[in-house]
């Protein structure tokens, strides 16, 4: 079993075969699973935003430091929040010890990053089937992280509805 685990995660259904899959991979009581979410970094919400402060402030969107609205971060931001709070709380009732991280930027270098800076034994995570075109136009993240990845590459390849 492996003691540090990263689990990328996304909003595809496929993301609680990727759950299972991590905690077969890990230990209850010994191992720490590092739930990453990435988001594009357009639309990422500054680390203590003000916001947060001043909920009236935020209708219809959020007001950046530079006092734009921006419902997209929000949304966006929210969206990571809450994929990591229902993987985390699946995780710690099965006895895991799990930590969470919302980072910006190509999804490909930051989970790469992100294992180098945990020092992961294992990287789980899911990958999704495209058409040769949508593959052409749109990179694989999970080749781009098996390519360029630190340690070791769980994939899983069961889509959402359970097909393998």
């Amino acid at each position: 079993m492996f003691d540090i685990v990263l689990v990328p995660l996304d909003g595809a259904p496929q993301r609680a075969h990727v759950i299972d899959l991590a905690a077969r991979a890990a230990t209850p009581g010994s191992s720490t699973l590092h739930l990453l979410c990435v988001v594009d970094p357009s639309y990422a919400q500054p680390p203590g935003d003000p916001i947060r402060i001043e909920p009236s402030l935020r209708e219809p969107g959020s007001i950046q430091a530079d006092g734009l609205v921006c419902p997209y971060a929000v949304e966006q931001t929210g969206d990571a929040e809450r994929i990591l709070a229902a993987a985390a709380e699946r995780l710690t009732a099965h006895g895991f010890a799990v930590e969470r991280h919302v980072r910006a930027g190509a999804p490909g270098d930051v989970i790469v990053d992100e294992a180098r800076r945990i020092a992961a034994d294992v990287i789980v995570m899911g990958h999704r089937h495209l058409s040769r075109l949508r593959r052409w136009a749109n990179p694989s993240t999970a080749g781009e992280v098996i390519e360029h990845a630190p340690c070791p590459v769980l994939v899983q390849t069961r889509d959402g509805g359970g097909h393998a």
